[in-house]
């Protein structure tokens, strides 16, 4: 058995509801193996909060049913509960709420003889972070993921506008994309495994790679709250729901070591220099400061 440090934490932001859900849901004695889950309720569909907590159900259900008893079947587990929440949110639908229906982005992985399996749908995150590097694991499924895949750059401003504009969700209609590994992966002691909601992404990667780094040795739930309120200090307008789980891996006999290069990872949209809230604007602010510069020196070179 390997020892995991777990604890979660969230903020509601400027938000009127908090539409973030989630669960740590042991599968064993304790430590390894272990379950965790995180929902994101789509923001401006009907019962968002609702469609993230029937996601955190149906998980916590299938677990207790003994999905998640067989470790080598852990990543058909998750894929048949993701399936099986998506059914469950058509059921729990209103038609007449159209195409503002409600919906859920979901990550859970488990986390079982020092190896991890995954599943997602959505823009919600799954990192893990290794002696100072942070690997992002799993896709965003927005357009703006679509686009870096396609080659645009993180911080193109096509790119931040269309973060937020999601091409594959729990919705109770066919899945467009679901994410998760060909294979499992290997943890190391001192990894920290980290799911989050996208109320994370006003922070960039590297400023959660350094607050894990400062945080880690302090304990899960040091982290996570440091996480939160590093979030919640920065009193962004429209700060949205922002929820982390953090486990941290413990003890001697793990598949990977602390020397192991961490897992690949993949590119999140807007993980260059933070944006400041003002829809995607901020590099396009930044040149016209640098043009408007470059012209008033030109300007100034040419006066008699």
């Amino acid at each position: 058995m390997i020892e995991l440090d777990i604890a979660m934490a969230e903020i509601i932001g400027t938000r009127a509801e908090q539409q973030d859900a989630s669960a740590i849901v042991p599968l064993g004695e304790g430590g390894d193996p272990v379950l965790l889950v995180l929902a994101d309720g789509l923001g401006g569909h009907a019962d968002g909060a609702k469609a993230a907590g029937i996601v955190v159900e149906t998980f916590r259900e299938r677990a207790a049913n003994g999905a998640f008893a067989r470790s080598d079947v852990h990543g058909r587990a998750l894929d048949d509960a993701i399936l099986e929440t998506n059914a469950r949110i058509r059921t729990a639908r209103d038609p007449a709420d159209g195409e503002r229906s409600m919906a859920s982005t979901a990550v859970a992985a488990v986390i079982a003889e020092g190896r991890l399996n995954w599943v997602s749908v959505g823009d919600s995150h799954l990192y893990v972070w290794r002696r100072g590097q942070l690997a992002k694991l799993n896709a965003d499924h927005s357009q703006a993921g679509m686009m870096i895949r396609n080659g645009r750059a993180p911080d193109d401003p096509a790119v931040l506008a269309a973060s937020s504009l999601l091409a594959s969700a729990l919705s109770g209609h066919a899945i467009e994309e679901i994410d998760g590994p060909t294979a499992s992966v290997p943890l190391a002691s001192g990894d920290v495994v980290l799911l989050a909601s996208d109320g994370l992404d006003v922070l960039s990667d590297p400023e959660i790679a350094q607050i894990i780094g400062e945080n880690a040795e302090a304990g899960a739930a040091t982290l996570a709250r440091t996480l939160v309120a590093t979030v919640e200090g920065l009193r962004l307008p429209r700060q949205d729901n922002a929820t982390v789980v953090t486990a941290r891996v413990l003890g001697a006999g793990l598949p990977a070591t602390a020397e192991d290069a961490p897992p690949r990872g993949v590119i999140r949209p807007g993980s260059g220099p933070r944006s400041t809230g003002s829809g995607g604007q901020w590099p396009l602010a930044v040149g016209l400061v640098l043009l408007a510069a470059l012209l008033a020196s030109v300007i100034v070179t040419q006066m008699p």
